[in-house]
């Protein structure tokens, strides 16, 4: 009866292993018992408030009073030719105050009607750090709207359960947008804090309260006598129906007390007092007319939420589950208050008014009890995969040291797959003192916070760290936090000192340290280190058997590869880890997101504008899974740029605040670089100036400020905003430092993107030579990986200069190509490779592939084993052939001749 959260395409998304399952049965629609009282009058309400196309349907009364009965019966359409529309189900308990609970359920739900809808919901549904419900039911509604569905109601039951005021406003912001043709049906014991005023006032609700679902009389009567059997008197109804008041469960309680008495009228004479009395009393009664087996087998499973024979034979400690079975089939048979779950009956549950009594009498009188139920329940569901109950069960146990060591055990794992929610709960259940006395908790709990971006709380939750052995761990999580913020330098010392400490054999931990190592050399500016500690976490996570630490060392490389302008070797990379991820068994983990944004980056760069989005949209869902927040920040920043190069600007707006509303509680230095300088683009195309002008000059820094990559990132936007404003001048200066820092470090991508605006700032200036000495140097980076968005994006002033550089004749053919794409028809260089005077040997070839990647006669000489000498003489013939005079003319004409 369990079934896990499944993306439509099972072959590119997934989730993982730890994500927490749904329940089937929660989603059924409870069945029409054969002896039912029918009842006309409210079903017609029901009915009146869907023909006139109301929002709402409220049911609210006390426990009782035959809500749910009351709805099973609507919703199987008894006496009617045919249902007004289709339903959906689900029923709450008080885990679903847990939003991203709540609302995973309702989509599926949603699915029961029509399959598929909502998946990207799901995705979002999924983040330890949940996203605003604005942003996430905002899909959810246009997709549900656009779907043309025929319309149908959906039923939350047991509303009163939740106490979550973020689930109040986003019902509340789903009411105010509902789409037409669905409607919600709520049922509780009190009034939801929801606009129901409002509602009432724009004729929006059908409410139904207590004084609706009582029995009436002639009601009552047929509920006594037909359905329970008891043949009573006209005035014994009477009397009974006046004492209830109608209620429901008490003329149900009264009924059960009855059978078997031989003066029924004298115990209806006395029968009175408040709900609470009566049902203290009716509880004793029935519960003590039970043989002594069902009481114990009542009383020791009410502390579960359902009930499956295999479980309660757990919890009873029993060697057969034929005892649990037979009593199972004797309390539905008996009316005693149990709910089938399923229609195969092999779960069910305790009526929760029923379960409340019996659960209070086990406290009373058997509290000894209590924690070995637990301890029993615990058990089972952790021998059957079902971690998340078997943890909420050892704590009700009190059982913290069971709890924490299997946290402790599983918690490493689990954070790689990004299961941080369950563990932050399971942490935060412990008392304090409790988690302060396990170091192993704290750097556990102290991950999980860094992960989902709350590094704050990170830190602060690593100064209660002080055990000798755990030093090396939180120095992990300290250079973790480091490396999220760009200071690249605290992270690569942390990250060392973490790797002194930890244990050789701690393989797990010191591939992920020794990850991140590799992301802060690649924001230190250095790329070769970069690779080589990344390569290293690779081979440590094979080892170590750790396919998800695999599958994110290698994205994070291909990652750094594409920074270092390697677009199809990026490419390759970040395509390995989705076969990598395919090969394995069930979905892939959130990690393969990573890879997915990396594929998209290069193919915004290559123009492919369709490809990106969907390659990010896979991505993000994916990264939502594990909440990994620096990553979402970069895709959300990708799909900005993708809606500002197709200028759909509501859509970058949208994606630039989900990124801002993300990053907020935390510095993410990067990032947040990248992101205010997509608004200030933003900003100059939807004509606010102004607002792009007071970012620029807000976020100049002096000539003595240190340039790291945040800070790169974040002057490239200023130097962009300066030159767009025609205030070159100014730009200058800035944009040489920028070249410099960028070349110093190796970030080849950001080098061509400062030549392009140093290009275009000389321009500005009317300094053509200028303009395109910096071009050509540009073209000469951009050209073998096919780079077009760096170029396109810059408009018509760009364009511009492209035409006079494939006048001037330089690299005619890929200018041609870009000035293709920004949509004007050039004539193509003709190949020309007939005019070299002797064709190149393939030894040649492969020199002239080095020296156009680079690298030095040296270097050249070690990688192909040939002298440095020999080097030189195939350089001189080369440069005889092509009939150039340099590395950088040589390597421009042979991409024009197609060389390479």
């Amino acid at each position: 009866m369990l079934r896990r959260l499944e993306p439509q395409n099972p072959s590119e998304l997934g989730e993982s292993e730890m994500a927490t399952p749904l329940l089937k049965t929660k989603l059924y629609i409870p069945s029409v018992r054969p002896e039912l009282v029918s009842r006309p009058r409210l079903i017609e309400r029901l009915d009146e408030g869907l023909c006139l196309g109301r929002r709402l349907t409220l049911i609210a009364a006390p426990a009782g009073f035959g809500k749910t009965t009351l709805l099973s019966e609507w919703v199987a359409g008894c006496g009617r030719p045919e249902p007004v529309v289709r339903f959906a189900w689900v029923s709450l308990d008080r885990g679903d105050n847990d939003p991203a609970r709540f609302w995973a359920y309702f989509i599926a739900a949603l699915q029961g009607v029509q399959t598929g809808i909502g998946e990207a919901t799901l995705a979002m549904l999924q983040s330890p750090k949940p996203l605003p419900a604005e942003a996430f039911l905002t899909d959810l509604i246009n997709e549900i709207t656009a779907a043309s569905l025929k319309p149908f109601a959906l039923v939350l039951d047991d509303y009163h359960l939740i106490k979550a005021q973020p689930i109040h406003n986003a019902l509340t912001f789903l009411l105010d947008h509902l789409p037409p043709n669905l409607h919600l049906v709520i049922a509780t014991r009190a009034d939801p804090p929801l606009p129901l005023a409002r509602l009432r006032a724009r004729d929006q609700l059908t409410e139904l309260c207590a004084t609706d679902l009582r029995f009436s009389s002639s009601e009552a009567a047929e509920f006594l006598n037909q359905v329970m059997g008891l043949g009573l008197t006209g005035e014994d109804v009477a009397t009974l129906e006046t004492r209830t008041e109608g209620w429901i469960a008490g003329l149900q309680m009264a009924a059960l007390s009855m059978r078997g008495r031989k003066d029924v009228t004298a115990f209806i004479r006395t029968f009175s007092g408040s709900h609470r009395f009566i049902l203290d009393y009716l509880a004793e009664e029935v519960l003590d007319r039970q043989p002594s087996d069902i009481q114990e087998f009542l009383l020791k499973t009410c502390i579960l939420e359902r009930m499956t024979t295999p479980l309660c034979d757990a919890v009873l400690s029993l060697s057969t589950s034929a005892d649990s079975q037979r009593i199972l089939e004797y309390l539905e048979h008996d009316n005693l208050f149990v709910v089938p779950l399923d229609d195969e009956r092999r779960w069910y549950r305790y009526h929760r008014l029923f379960a409340d009594l019996l659960r209070q009498r086990l406290q009373r009188e058997k509290p000894e009890l209590v924690p070995e139920m637990h301890r029993r329940a615990g058990e089972w569901y952790e021998q059957n995969g079902l971690i998340a109950e078997a943890g909420r069960h050892a704590l009700a146990a009190g059982d913290f040291e069971r709890a924490a060591r299997l946290i402790e055990r599983a918690g490493w794992e689990m954070l790689m797959r990004g299961a941080c929610l369950t563990l932050l709960g399971w942490i935060d259940a412990f008392p304090d003192s409790f988690v302060r006395s396990r170091p192993r908790l704290g750097v556990i709990r102290a991950w999980c916070l860094a992960v989902t971006g709350q590094i704050d709380r990170a830190e602060s939750c690593l100064s209660n760290v002080d055990v000798q052995q755990m030093q090396g761990k939180a120095a992990a999580v300290r250079a973790y936090a480091a490396s999220v913020r760009g200071n690249a330098r605290h992270g690569i010392a942390f990250a060392q000192q973490a790797l002194e400490q930890l244990p050789e054999d701690n393989l797990l931990l010191r591939g992920f340290l020794t990850l991140n190592l590799g992301i802060a050399y690649s924001s230190s500016g250095e790329p070769e280190a970069a690779s080589r500690a990344l390569n290293q976490a690779i081979e440590l996570s094979r080892v170590a058997d750790q396919i998800d630490l695999t599958l994110a060392a290698t994205a994070t490389l291909g990652h750094v590869q594409d920074n270092q302008a390697m677009l199809r070797q990026a490419v390759e990379t970040h395509r390995r880890v989705l076969d990598l991820a395919r090969d394995l068994d069930g979905q892939p983990a959130p990690v393969v997101g990573m890879a997915y944004l990396g594929i998209a980056e290069v193919l915004y760069e290559w123009n492919d504008l369709d490809g990106a989005l969907c390659h990010v949209t896979k991505g993000l869902k994916l990264l939502e899974l594990g909440h990994f927040v620096t990553y979402l920040l970069f895709g959300h920043s990708l799909r900005a740029r993708v809606c500002l190069a197709r200028r759909v600007l509501d859509g970058a707006q949208t994606a630039i605040q989900q990124a801002e509303r993300l990053a907020q509680d935390d510095d993410f230095a990067y990032m947040m670089a990248v992101l205010g300088g997509l608004r200030a683009r933003l900003s100059l195309a939807q004509g606010d100036a102004a607002a792009a002008a007071r970012w620029a000059q807000t976020h100049r820094w002096t000539d003595e400020a240190e340039i790291d990559r945040a800070c790169e990132a974040e002057q490239m936007a200023v130097a962009w905003v300066l030159v767009a404003q025609d205030r070159a001048g100014e730009a200058m200066h800035l944009l040489a430092r920028l070249l410099e820092a960028a070349q110093t470090a190796g970030r080849i991508e950001n080098t061509i993107k400062i030549l392009t605006l140093q290009a275009l700032a000389f321009q500005a200036q009317h300094n053509l030579d200028g303009a395109l000495s910096s071009l050509e140097q540009a073209l000469l980076f951009a050209e073998p990986e096919g780079y077009v968005r760096t170029f396109l994006d810059e408009g018509e002033p760009m364009a511009r200069l492209l035409r006079c550089a494939l006048s001037r004749g330089v690299a005619p053919n890929y200018v041609a190509r870009l000035l293709a794409a920004f949509g004007e028809e050039v004539e193509p260089a003709s190949p020309a490779v007939e005019s070299l005077i002797e064709p190149l040997s393939e030894r040649e070839i492969q020199v002239l592939r080095l020296v156009t990647a680079g690298l030095s006669n040296p270097e050249i000489a070690q990688e192909l084993f040939i002298a440095v000498s020999t080097v030189k003489s195939h350089i001189n013939h080369i440069y005889g052939k092509l009939d150039v005079r340099s590395r950088t003319q040589a390597a421009a004409r042979a991409r024009e001749l197609n060389l390479l």
